[in-house]
């Protein structure tokens, strides 16, 4: 998903949710060789705006893993507990949008 598209999916989905005040945060990760990283994003989501390899994203809406054959599905939305791994040789990235409901 690219971040216009995104910018033009998340009010569409905000308001699916019924969701009318929201914060917008992008957030750019730079994840080190074989690092995990654990996001917290139970009341948030996280909208992958890049197409990665060598990493995978497992959160509770679902799997985005380019490198996993078994993967026939790949999610760009994202919530719940979010673990990012990377699978390359060095550091890469990985760049999404956060969308916060106000409360």
């Amino acid at each position: 998903m690219t971040i216009a598209l995104a910018i033009e999916y998340i009010p569409r989905r905000m308001k699916d949710l019924s969701i009318a005040d929201y914060y917008v945060r992008f957030r750019h990760f730079i994840i080190q060789a074989g690092e995990v990283v654990e996001i917290d994003s139970y009341n948030q989501f996280y909208i992958l705006v890049d197409e990665v390899s060598e990493i995978s994203i497992l959160s509770d809406f679902g799997v985005y893993d380019l490198s996993d054959p078994n993967t026939n599905e790949q999610c760009y939305e994202h919530q719940g507990s979010i673990t990012l791994q990377n699978y390359s040789p060095g550091p890469a990235s990985i760049r999404f949008i956060q969308v916060i409901p106000k409360n």
